[in-house]
């Protein structure tokens, strides 16, 4: 994820607490959603849906705020 601005986001991970915690959302998100998918963890499709928008959710605000960093610091 953000592989092309990586080190961005290893600055904002230290320097920006909301950043963080998004991340780590995300992260967490993601490895539900893996393991739904792949039938290791139980999950209605109403909860698989609802947590894959939140993911995607946050992958925008983290977006934006990686747009924003990019804004500030050129």
């Amino acid at each position: 994820m953000f592989s092309d601005c990586q080190d961005i986001v290893e600055k904002l991970l230290v320097e920006d607490q909301e950043f963080k915690s998004m991340y780590d959302r995300h992260r967490e998100l993601n490895k539900e959603v893996d393991k739904a998918d792949i039938g290791v963890l139980a999950m209605s499709d109403d909860t698989l849906h609802i947590k894959k928008k939140e993911k995607l959710h946050l992958k925008d605000c983290m977006a934006e705020t990686i747009r924003r960093y990019q804004q500030g610091a050129g």
